[in-house]
């Protein structure tokens, strides 16, 4: 802990690492190298009106469930796809729904008469995650789809917060008055460009590492003797990783 790798050179079998500790310089000698740099949840700072108590990330509200939520908190509305899905990230998180239909049913087994609603452009719910996708219409939790082009609109006063989103079954805005926003906000790389830069692989224009063959060698980078593990690679649940 507290090293940096600061310089990489050999081939597999005999890589010779430099390591900076708060001791000094160490130099070691390895055969094989294992990237798992991981990624981190996007903290959404200039997005709907975030402020961390009344506007939240689902990783937030996971540790109030923990903790024990508010019992004032009876009315919530989700946010998909904060952060990714745009512009500047156009790959899909794979965790955020699975995370939204998950919290949603835990808030409903906590208050029954909870009302929830989930706006989205699209739910993914790949897999056996379906099933929850269900037992949360189900239970009651309300889905509206967004046309990303016309995301909600939030303002926040001294009353509270009011979401505006238009509804396209009913072909109408829709106003809702949550005591909790939760945005589910997206995966993003962490800083590995001059890591990649020492191992000479390569990376998507995304940030995520690229592996050798999608299906030959998914698990191995360019170089030979160098291996990625987990969300390095790209965004995925605990299982995939």
């Amino acid at each position: 802990t507290k090293a940096r790798v600061t310089e990489v050179q050999g081939f597999i079998g005999k890589y010779e690492v430099h390591i900076e500790t708060e001791s000094g310089l160490t130099n070691i000698d390895i055969g094989v190298i294992i990237v798992a740099t991981g990624a981190r949840t996007l903290v959404p700072q200039d997005l709907y009106n975030y402020d961390g108590e009344w506007v939240i990330t689902q990783l937030e509200l996971e540790e109030r469930l923990k903790e024990g939520l508010n019992k004032n908190v009876k009315n919530v509305v989700m946010i998909q796809c904060v952060g990714s899905r745009n512009d500047e990230r156009p790959y899909c998180s794979r965790i955020c729904c699975n995370q939204a239909v998950k919290n949603s049913l835990r808030l409903k087994e906590l208050n029954p008469e909870a009302r929830i609603d989930v706006l989205y452009p699209d739910m993914r719910c790949y897999g056996l995650t379906e099933l929850d996708y269900r037992r949360a219409r189900l239970a009651g939790v309300n889905f509206i789809r967004f046309d990303p082009e016309k995301a909600p609109a939030i303002s926040a006063s001294e009353d509270g917060i009011e979401v505006t989103v238009y509804d396209p079954s009913i072909q109408m805005d829709v106003q809702l008055n949550p005591d909790l926003l939760v945005l589910s906000t997206g995966v993003v790389p962490r800083d590995t460009e001059e890591l990649a830069t020492m191992l000479r692989v390569p990376r998507n224009d995304n940030g995520f590492f690229i592996e050798a063959h999608a299906k030959l060698r998914p698990v191995d980078l360019a170089s030979e003797g160098i291996f990625m593990a987990g969300t390095a690679h790209g965004p995925k649940s605990v299982t995939e990783t």
